[in-house]
């Protein structure tokens, strides 16, 4: 079985466990709740996120510096993401994840910007759903949701965020070829 391949598989079974696990509570509140007005309200503030200019996603940023966003724990939620140090090491090629060029750093930081954008989505949404929650008095579901929130979403944004930073870093001090 070749790296890409083996790679991909890993991190599709990583990204259907964490959005399993962390959407269940979520799904399981709107089913029993409804889809009504809230749910569409909920839904068209948090796509608003999925539409804003990257100048604004970038001064939700927290800190321009890696030792902020690795206090977090950044470091350790790093091995249980997709393309994350579990996958490398389990795939035995580091080799194939190092980035090369300012070409290659450009274009990972545009997925970067994808990722983060999607997770501030959804951390609207859960962050609506859990409120939703709360004023229904659905307690223990708006702290599960809470929880999920912060594990799904609040940890990637770090992630996402400290990524551009090393990224930024590394474009920074590469010299140009073409």
């Amino acid at each position: 079985m070749n790296f890409s391949y083996k790679r991909e598989i890993l991190n599709q079974l990583i990204n259907f466990f964490w959005t399993i696990l962390c959407f269940a509570p979520v799904l399981s509140f709107w089913i029993n709740d409804g889809i009504n007005l809230y749910f569409y309200l909920s839904i068209v503030i948090a796509l608003i996120f999925g539409i804003l200019p990257e100048k604004i996603l970038n001064r939700l940023m927290l800190s321009s510096s890696r030792k902020f966003y690795e206090r977090f724990g950044v470091k350790f939620i790093r091995k249980f993401v997709q393309n994350g140090d579990t996958v490398k090491s389990m795939v035995n090629n580091r080799n194939r994840f190092i980035i090369k060029g300012v070409s290659q750093a450009q274009q990972y930081l545009k997925t970067i910007a994808m990722y983060e954008r999607f997770h501030w989505v959804c951390f609207t949404f859960f962050l609506l759903t859990a409120i939703r929650c709360f004023f229904n008095g659905y307690n223990k579901l708006g702290l599960a949701i809470s929880a999920t929130n912060v594990l799904y979403n609040v940890s990637t944004i770090f992630l996402q965020q400290y990524n551009k930073i090393r990224i930024k870093k590394i474009s920074s001090h590469a010299i140009r070829i073409d």
